[in-house]
């Protein structure tokens, strides 16, 4: 398995690290990349001090595991899952089945990857988007791949797109993994192109990828002074989550769609349900640190109201983490029905007060302190209690 240096070759994938939750919060126990990543030191995770964004360097093999790891879509390649789509799109036949394999498949395949785990949830449901009966991905033994470790990533796909399916009301069976032999696969092909039409295909990809604000950014002449950007200053911005968004494309555009209610566990889902409590203090915190933009606040009138779209949450527990008074949780099962319905909903709404111990801000006008001063206070009675009652 050569990596991408030795073929001379620079390496197809580009970071955000403004979606990478560990670039936003040191609370962040993020590692998906570097899970599933099969070549050893391609991924990178940062030390917690002031560097623990994840980095992708040259001894990539350009999988694409880390692509469908990723929940937040920090990671990208330069054949990018729309282009992907594109080369789906145009090879599916209404009615019939649809075959992805990996390159060590034995048998003939619609799409042909370097490995499975490159699909997402949005590219192995294009098929049936497009009029597919059945998606299948043929798998050979991976236990003698030099990406075996790729293979937990490919699995926990295919078992959330077939939820995703069941969901839709279109059934589980609809999409399946089917043991091959290991061999070599044979991509079907379409008509060939003529020379030209193929240049201005790849030269529009470039100039795509070029103007998609992912190029490598331009290198500072020497004696130039760039003033780096304040931290403060990034997370406010919140940069869309493409593999979402082509995620919600596809799922809008099933046929035969009746979406039911389908309860799974929130851990190992790119997908999350929160709920806030009453120590709630309107700081913010969670929304700005938030990848994709899944919470966001209003204030009018004297009014507080922080309102959650379940279908943009990837669960990455980066609000529960950096919550100071843990007034917020993710719930332990989900409804994929969120995904389908879109419904911004208002996690909590009250007035917004002043503590009287501290001058912090709180909700509502039952209690006067911040649930730090509360706390304060409660030690305070109890050391009193047992001071009076006889203690030492």
């Amino acid at each position: 398995m050569n990596s991408l240096i030795e073929l001379g070759l620079q390496v197809p994938v580009r970071l955000d690290s403004t979606l990478c939750s560990r670039f936003r919060s040191t609370k962040s126990e993020c590692a998906a990349c570097a899970a599933v990543c099969p070549a050893p030191g391609a991924v990178r995770l940062g030390d917690g001090a002031g560097n623990n964004s994840a980095e992708i360097n040259a001894a990539c093999v350009a999988c694409g595991a880390c692509v469908s790891a990723c929940p937040n879509g920090a990671i990208r390649l330069l054949e990018d899952d729309q282009r992907v789509a594109e080369r789906i799109a145009q090879k599916v036949h209404a009615g019939e089945v649809f075959r992805f394999a990996c390159n060590r498949a034995e048998g003939r395949a619609e799409m042909v990857l370097p490995c499975l785990s490159r699909l997402t949830e949005a590219l192995v449901l294009e098929p049936i988007r497009g009029g597919a009966q059945r998606v299948e991905l043929c798998a050979p033994d991976c236990s003698g791949c030099g990406l075996r470790k790729t293979a937990q990533q490919w699995q926990r796909t295919l078992a959330f797109s077939q939820a995703l399916c069941e969901s839709a009301g279109l059934g589980a069976a609809r999409i399946s993994s089917v043991q091959v032999r290991v061999g070599d696969a044979e991509e079907i092909r379409l008509p060939a192109r003529t020379p030209n039409a193929r240049r201005r295909l790849f030269g529009a990809i470039a100039e795509r990828w070029k103007t998609s604000g992912d190029a490598s950014p331009i290198v500072a002449e020497v004696g130039d002074e760039v003033e780096p950007e304040p931290f403060r200053d990034i997370v406010q911005r919140h940069s869309e989550n493409s593999k979402r968004t082509d995620l919600l494309r596809v799922l809008d555009a099933l046929p035969g769609l009746n979406v039911t209610s389908k309860e799974v566990p929130t851990l190992g889902v790119p997908l999350a349900y929160l709920e806030v409590d009453q120590r709630c203090v309107a700081c913010n915190v969670c929304e700005t640190l938030c990848p994709t933009g899944a919470l966001k606040h209003c204030e009018e009138g004297g009014n507080y109201a922080l309102e959650f779209n379940a279908a943009q949450c990837t669960g990455c527990r980066i609000c529960e983490l950096a919550c100071y008074h843990q007034a917020l949780h993710l719930r332990e099962t989900v409804d994929l029905s969120l995904l389908y319905e879109r419904r911004r909903v208002t996690l909590i709404s009250a007035k917004l007060a002043k503590c009287q111990g501290c001058g912090e801000r709180i909700l509502g006008t039952a209690v006067t302190l911040c649930p730090a001063c509360q706390v304060s206070g409660d030690r305070r009675d109890s050391v009193a209690r047992h001071f009076f009652s006889g203690g030492n």
